[in-house]
């Protein structure tokens, strides 16, 4: 038994597939397969039962990942020390992240400190093209950010890992018409008023929509949640989000904003998580960083 079948198995778990577990690993279905045949046999137990459809733990096999788990954090644990031992004046995160991530990095800083008191993070707001500029030039370890289909494609030196896919709400005030819509399409939006995220995401997702819905208008533009909040709240126009921590808004947490799902006619998605380079290995730190961030997320 070793580190790496361990590691094997965990992915394998997480992925229920020996094909998606491989390409994370960017390892071959074949050499984790028999990594895994080996394990098996020297342990005498079945970990997995696997077919066309994947693979699937046994019962033996939970209580193995389970234990290969804590085994895998406790290494983890050994490389920090290690690390800080060795760099203890080098220990330090340069971050940037969108306001979405914004809502969740306070809260994940606080859980990251309390293991590591000594260590130095930067953490700076910015849009997602200017994170994604800021890991292409090698200034920030990671971003966390909101990113498409194309980005992923057009970006093949970046990896970009989700965390969280959701489709797109309209958030609008409790007395519009559209409040009491189950969902919204686009002809629904004849004659709104929109006020837009200062983002060229978010502008050229509304961009599209002119070319269904050409006598919407654009009211405003910025980046101000505060702002946003107020002018929704108001019924003045109606703003587009992704289905995620719009629960820590007060506008909707007191149903003065209500959320719908809206039906884009091109079924654009994004997505929100991490991002970092292919050729730049994570630090142990900020592993540790991503993974506070990741407990946090409801």
């Amino acid at each position: 038994m070793n580190i790496l079948q361990l590691e094997y198995i965990i992915e394998v778990a997480k992925t229920k597939s020996l094909f998606k577990a491989a390409e994370n690993l960017h390892l071959s279905p074949s050499g984790i397969s028999k990594a895994i045949s080996n394990l098996e046999s020297e342990l005498q137990i079945k970990i997995f039962n696997r077919s066309r459809l994947g693979a699937e733990l046994t019962e033996d096999g939970k209580f193995i990942v389970s234990k290969a788990q804590e085994i895998m954090l406790k290494v983890e644990d050994i490389n920090i020390f290690v690390n800080q031992k060795l760099n203890p004046e080098h220990i330090k995160i340069s971050i940037s992240a969108n306001p979405y991530a914004m809502f969740i990095v306070p809260s994940a800083l606080s859980i990251y400190k309390k293991k590591f008191p000594y260590s130095q993070i930067e953490i700076f707001e910015k849009k997602p093209l200017d994170i994604i500029s800021d890991v292409v030039k090698d200034k920030i370890e990671f971003g966390i950010t909101t990113f498409t289909d194309e980005m992923v494609a057009s970006l093949p030196e970046l990896e970009f890992e989700t965390v969280h896919e959701g489709g797109t709400v309209l958030c609008v005030s409790k007395n519009s018409p559209l409040a009491y819509l189950e969902n919204i399409r686009v002809e629904d939006l004849a004659n709104q008023s929109i006020i837009l995220f200062e983002d060229p995401i978010w502008s050229g997702f509304v961009k599209e929509l002119f070319t269904f819905v050409p006598n919407m208008n654009i009211l405003l533009t910025t980046n101000n949640v505060n702002v946003i909040s107020e002018a929704v709240s108001d019924g003045l126009g109606i703003v587009f989000s992704l289905n995620l921590f719009l629960n820590k808004f007060a506008v909707i947490q007191n149903g003065s904003v209500i959320t719908i799902p809206f039906n884009h006619p091109s079924q654009n998605r994004f997505y929100f998580g991490i991002v970092y380079s292919k050729s730049k290995k994570l630090s142990e730190h900020s592993k540790q960083f991503i993974k506070a961030f990741k407990h946090n997320i409801p």
